[in-house]
Parts: C-alpha cells; structure tokens; sequence
C-alpha cells in the first residue's frame, strides 16, 4: 500500500475514533511511525487529509447511491440495502459527527457533502416511491416524506447519538441504526408473519443472514 494511502487509512480511523477536531498532523505522522516532514510531503496539513477523505467518500456513495439497483428489491431485501447506507456513512462517520463545525473549518468540502446527502435523500424517496407503487410498502404521500426525512435522519446523525449516550462497539452501531428505520417500516412492509420473525431475529442476533438465502450475495456491488 501506498504512503499515501496509508496515511489516509489513519487519518479515517483516528478522525472516527476522536473526532476531527482532536486530533493534529503530528498524531496522524506518529500513529504511522513516520516523521512529520514526510507526512507532509505527501498533505499539506489535515485541510489536504480531509478533502481527500470527502472525495473518498463521495464516490463510495456513488457506487452505492444507484438508482437501478431499487427498481426490483423485495421487501425483505429493503434491510439489505438499509444496511448498506448505514455502513457506507458509517465508515466516513467524522464528517457527521459536527457537520455544521467541520464544513466551517474546511468549506471545500461542503459542496461534496451536499451532494451526497442530495443523492441520498433522493434514493430513499426513490426507494419509498417505488415499492409503494408496486405494493410492497403501504404508505400515504404524507407519510411517504416524513419516512425518507426519518431515514435519512438515522442514517446520517445515529452514531453520533450513539457515541453521545451509549457505549456501542461498531456492529451495535449500525444494527441500532438498522432497527430504527425497521422499528417504522415494517408495519408498512407486506410480508408474512414469518418473514416478519425472521426480520426481526436478523435484527436482535447481528446477524443478516438470519433473513433469507435467497438474497443475493452480489446484490449491490460496491466494489471499483
């Protein structure tokens, strides 16, 4: 791997671990077991770091953010892709954890975060739309909107609830964020009571291969 890659990789996990704000250049240099100097000829200072991780996330959420990929997902696979979101944010969680902060002290980054939560809002009102259309989701238009504002609410500002007020490992993280959209849309989502079950026990064990075998492995494809 590259030095540069490597000090990016760092700079993600302690920007999630402390926040941003907490920690400095010279953490990202000694956590690497490099000089300062070096880690400044590959980024200019954390302002460079973090333009760089804001680039790295927006095209992850274009890999993710597809909107064919909704147009034939069941109601069991709507977890699934939930899922996806949450750990697709989840892995770039600094950037939400004070968003109004962060794109003060580095503004070139708010075009590209605002486009990401766009392109988000926009996929979740597609998703909804789409399986209310075909009858998998029974919902008004009213509360069609409330639920991608819901959603898009869990899945961008929950782990910083979590981190403010629990002590959850990672996995805990996603899944409390996964059952907070589910805790709504199940009630609305047409499934038999034993799929409803198995929902549910996928939910409380970690574990989303619990739901189905026969969703499939390649359903999303976020790879380059």
């Amino acid at each position: 791997m590259k030095t540069s890659q490597r000090i990016l990789l760092t700079a993600l996990t302690l920007f999630n671990r402390h926040g941003e704000n907490g920690v400095t250049s010279v953490d990202i240099a000694m956590e690497l077991d490099i000089s300062p100097g070096n880690l400044y000829y590959h980024f200019k200072g954390k302002e460079s770091m973090v333009s760089a991780l804001m680039r790295m996330h927006e095209k992850q959420m274009q890999r993710v953010l597809v909107p064919n990929a909704l147009n034939s997902l069941t109601a069991e696979e709507v977890m699934y892709y939930l899922y996806l979101l949450v750990d697709s944010l989840h892995v770039f969680r600094f950037f939400y954890r004070s968003p109004a902060d962060i794109v003060e002290k580095y503004p070139l980054i708010e075009k590209p975060r605002k486009n990401i939560l766009s392109s988000l809002h926009k996929q979740l009102s597609q998703l909804l739309a789409t399986l209310n259309n075909r009858n998998v989701l029974v919902a008004s238009r009213s509360d069609l909107t409330l639920l991608v504002d819901l959603l898009s609410l869990i899945i961008t500002q929950s782990c910083q609830f979590d981190e403010t007020n629990s002590h959850m490992d990672e996995t805990s993280q996603r899944y409390h964020a996964l059952s907070l959209m589910m805790v709504s849309l199940l009630p609305r989502l047409v499934l038999s009571e034993a799929q409803q079950n198995s929902i549910v026990d996928a939910l409380r064990s970690h574990a989303l291969a619990n739901v189905t075998e026969h969703v499939p492995q390649d359903m999303f494809n976020t790879k380059e």
